[in-house]
């Protein structure tokens, strides 16, 4: 009988590791202390797997044929994809996998009834997987990692209730699948609010941030099956907040727990608060901490209605990040690579036109959005992003950004 050791929730915020020595010195504590309270305790768990739940941001399959849950099975995960290492700012990284865990993950969670998607391949890693795994260091360890990328972007999702009960199924095949005697640490990678590619890029939402970690840390999942929904977390940060339902399928494998929550850290330049929960597994719930209530739901969450799937657009920035010598000859002949998709007229001249706007209105899905403008602005951490940001939230909100400042202060919605 397999047993889980370790589990906790972190974020994963790609300005965590190139953005970082820019931040004020408080933000930088903040994250440098949380990672390493958190890999002081990995290490003395002494798991030999660490399964991984992380977001997948459309970075390995198309928005037409979407997995809800991707497990890699590669014997060694590198990372980051080339695409994404200029725009995190971080060094590459090799940690041996474990294809023995994950095909009994595949296989066992599959036969429990969840729709489980691999691939034998390695996959491409942006954040996700980087950034908790650079400030754990743990291609500097003996743990072999699992992960598992999960859909939270792509409508239809799995919900808060289908991603516990993913979490429930996974502790019975822990305990009855595995080898007797392997130690799994569980890591939930995602978060917290921010909503990538909208005209809120900048936007934070202490408030639910807050909650949030309350709640998680408080043992009561009755309460976070109730609240935690999706409307609430997409008010919070449409298409980046829903993220953290990793931590909700590592929550259903340990079942109620109290935790500990890291001190928070709000870093405008993050675009995504920061802050992580460590789960005692010593013991289980006997009576839930308190929690603070929760603000209101004032609207019904959009991006199920606008999203179109079929936009050949979405193909068009899917192969510009995954083909290095694409993204050359569109830099130098957009046009005839252009000529090359089935795009719609008023698609075409959306693209030209650097119109996110009308983009957005026929369907395009906004993360892609935001990484549209890498593509054409820069990708670089800092600067180059940067500017890509400016240029996408002037043409949603219309209006000309003069600068933007990186301020450690709730960001208001435009």
């Amino acid at each position: 009988m397999a047993e889980i050791v370790f589990a906790a929730g972190v974020p994963h915020a790609p300005g965590l590791i190139g953005l970082l020595d820019a931040a004020p010195g408080a933000i930088q504590d903040v994250v440098h202390t949380m990672y390493a309270e958190l890999r002081r305790e990995l290490l003395a768990a002494r798991p030999d797997v660490l399964i991984v739940f992380a977001n997948d941001h459309l970075a390995n399959s198309r928005p037409r044929a979407y997995p809800d849950f991707l497990v890699g099975m590669a014997p060694q995960h590198r990372g980051p994809f080339e695409w994404y290492q200029e725009w995190l700012g971080c060094r590459n990284y090799r940690i041996q996998g474990n294809p023995v865990v994950a095909e009994a993950l595949l296989r066992g969670l599959n036969r429990r009834g969840h729709r489980m998607h691999a691939e034998r391949e390695n996959l491409r890693f942006d954040d996700n997987i980087s950034i908790p795994s650079l400030h754990l260091q743990l291609d500097e360890t003996d743990i072999t990692l699992v992960p598992v990328l999960q859909n939270c972007t792509v409508p239809p999702l799995p919900d808060t209730r289908q991603c516990y009960a993913l979490g429930q199924s996974l502790r019975v095949l822990i305990e009855h699948d595995l080898p007797a005697g392997i130690r799994v640490a569980l890591l939930g990678s995602g978060g917290l609010s921010h909503e990538p590619g909208g005209a809120p890029y900048w936007y934070i939402d202490k408030d639910f941030d807050l909650w949030f970690l309350e709640l998680m840390a408080s043992g009561d999942h009755a309460r976070m099956l109730e609240q935690l929904t999706v409307a609430r977390m997409e008010q919070s940060g449409s298409g980046g907040t829903m993220e953290l339902l990793s931590w909700v399928v590592v929550a259903g494998a340990i079942g109620p727990r109290y935790g500990t929550q890291s001190d928070y850290a709000l870093h405008g330049n993050f675009k995504c608060g920061i802050g992580s929960v460590l789960w005692d597994l010593t013991r289980k719930v006997d009576a839930p901490r308190p929690v603070r209530e929760p603000a209101p739901i004032a609207a019904a969450p959009t991006l199920p209605t606008l999203f179109d799937p079929t936009l050949a657009s979405h193909d068009l920035v899917q192969d510009l990040k995954w083909d290095a010598a694409l993204r050359a000859r569109f830099a130098t002949h957009e046009a005839e690579l252009l000529d090359r998709y089935p795009l719609r007229p008023a698609e075409r001249a959306a693209i030209e036109q650097r119109d996110f706007r009308a983009l957005y209105d026929m369907g395009f899905h906004p993360y892609l959005g935001g990484q549209l403008a890498r593509l054409i602005y820069g990708n670089t951490a800092g600067k180059g992003a940067t500017i890509a940001v400016l240029k996408l939230v002037e043409s949603l909100s219309g209006s000309q950004l003069e600068s933007f400042v990186a301020e450690d202060r709730v960001i208001a919605r435009p």
